[in-house]
């Protein structure tokens, strides 16, 4: 089979054997093919064009988030784009999730031209990911990212390279850590004010590494209030991150959903 780049070389002899006033039907001489092959102009390959990106890149602590439209009830997120394998799950990741609330997710990549979306999946093992079709989400930005100093036993908060919160926490205890890594803020829960959890629970997407199953239900880290402020600065919780009353907040008013939770020790 003659490549692309074969054809085309042969193509421009043809040309050339008809400048030197030989036909086809005339067997050309081997000194007549070398003179040929002088009066042909450079063969270049051609080269196809890649699609061009319609993406922009993110700026400094952007992070994308990507809003599950109402209409679909649950997402199945794929291995790669295009890809019909979906990646295993331990459950549905339904739309409204399980507090009511609007499915988010944390955009960790985009394809060039922006059609499939790389998200973090709320899943058990912790740090899933899979890919989505961009066309069934709307898209949003911001620039807050918190971290969870598991040494220090604190919480400090950015809006860009700005920090608008920071506090002493409780941690898991040694039997039930807090699990390390990269998540991001998945759902707002109102409580009460002299609740266990404080007046707001913040669930991010991380999972306790150590417990099965909490509460009758899956056991979700979260960052939440107290009723035991005295613990504040401790590891006494089953893993959840517990913050002062009046912090959570202030976090439930300044923190959108897909913000960056870094959990260090």
């Amino acid at each position: 089979m003659l490549t692309r780049r074969a054809v085309g070389a042969l193509a421009l002899v043809v040309v050339a054997l008809g400048a030197l006033g030989l036909s086809r039907a005339t067997a050309p001489t081997t000194g007549q093919l070398a003179a040929a092959l002088e009066k042909a102009p450079p063969i270049v390959d051609v080269v196809e064009p890649s699609p061009e990106s319609v993406v922009e890149p993110l700026a400094e602590n952007e992070t994308l988030v990507a809003y599950v439209d109402p209409s679909l009830d649950r997402i199945w997120p794929v291995v790669e784009p295009e890809s019909e394998e979906r990646v295993p799950l331990e459950f549905a990741i339904t739309n409204p999730t399980f507090w009511g609330n609007q499915l988010t997710l944390r955009v960790i990549d985009r394809t060039p031209d922006g059609e499939w979306l790389k998200v973090q999946i709320p899943v058990r093992p912790n740090g899933t990911e899979g890919w989505i079709e961009a066309d069934g989400v709307e898209l949003t930005s911001h620039f807050v990212h918190a971290r969870v100093d598991l040494t220090s036993r604190s919480v400090t908060v950015w809006d860009d390279d700005e920090v608008i919160a920071e506090t002493a926490a409780t941690i898991g205890t040694e039997a039930t850590p807090t699990p390390v890594g990269e998540f991001f803020v998945n759902d707002l829960v109102e409580k009460f004010e002299g609740s266990a959890f404080g007046p707001y629970i913040l669930t991010i997407s991380a999972f306790s590494e150590t417990l099965e199953t909490f509460a009758g239900g899956i056991p979700v880290i979260a960052i939440h209030g107290t009723n035991r402020p005295d613990l504040m600065g401790g590891a006494h919780s089953n893993g959840c991150i517990r913050v002062p009353n009046d912090v959570i907040t202030f976090l439930a008013e300044h923190v959108p959903m897909g913000t960056p939770v870094e959990i260090v020790a």
